[in-house]
């Protein structure tokens, strides 16, 4: 079981919080090109009165100040968080373990390439109207800059913020008093939040097409397939790990993949 990670302070790491903001900020103004693209159908019919970029850009201020203000008061709590970041923004001499680096975004390429494989088989029949299907007419450029929205902004959300709430209730609801959470405690959080990352993605899905049973189940599990090494990156090594292996996923998924001949 991972050692508890130890906060450089009692208080609350404000500058860690601001730091965490702008970058999911500025990660939800990188989709916004992504979003445009594929939403151009939805939009011609159903257009914005206010403009995508602002509607975005205010929903990502509220969202992330509230995933990333209560995330890290509750990773506090449970011994989880973000050493790497905070030591680093503390001036505490923070170094990034070349381990880290390997496993990480290792990992995050091997289930890319599993996604891949599974998306363009049988199991992936069900998304055909996804984007993740047609999005080899999509410039490179969009691609790319939308996956530090999945690497930042859903890592704050599901893991900094969600799967630490989970583990906090969970450890709450069985009165345990060790500083880090136990693996059974761990896993059921991680299977819940797992779950809650693929529903997450279906909100998009419904605006594409019809939400069949075959499409919410694709969604759910191609996406819960991923969330399950991210939550354990989070819980083993800490919140910048799981970001390193959604982003270099996403890279795979979305830069690499639509460029090989299916």
């Amino acid at each position: 079981m991972p050692e508890p990670m130890s906060p450089i302070s009692s208080r609350y790491p404000w500058r860690l919080f601001f730091l965490l903001l702008a970058g999911s900020i500025l990660a939800v103004l990188a989709i916004v090109p992504y979003l445009e693209f594929v939403l151009a159908a939805t939009l011609a019919t159903h257009p914005l009165r206010i403009p995508l970029p602002i509607v975005v850009l205010l929903q990502g201020i509220i969202n992330f100040g509230v995933a990333v203000g209560l995330g890290l008061l509750l990773a506090r709590k449970v011994g989880l968080g973000a050493p790497i970041l905070e030591q680093w923004i503390y001036h505490r001499g923070a170094r990034i373990p070349s381990s880290l680096l390997l496993i990480s975004c290792g990992t995050g390429v091997l289930v890319g390439l599993l996604l891949l494989g599974l998306v363009h088989s049988p199991v992936g029949a069900a998304l055909s109207s996804m984007p993740v299907l047609s999005e080899g007419a999509m410039p490179v450029w969009k691609r790319f800059l939308a996956c530090f929205y999945g690497g930042l902004c859903e890592e704050i959300v599901m893991r900094l913020f969600l799967l630490s709430l989970v583990i906090w209730l969970l450890r709450f609801l069985v009165k345990a008093r060790s500083p880090a959470p136990a693996a059974g405690v761990f896993w059921a959080a991680n299977f819940v939040v797992a779950l809650a990352f693929g529903a997450g993605h279906l909100p998009l899905a419904a605006q594409l097409g019809p939400l069949t049973p075959q499409l919410i189940a694709a969604v759910l599990f191609l996406n819960g397939i991923a969330a399950l090494p991210f939550g354990y990156l989070y819980w083993s090594r800490g919140l910048e790990a799981a970001m390193l292996a959604h982003f270099s996923a996403d890279l795979v998924l979305h830069v690499i993949g639509p460029t090989l001949p299916w």
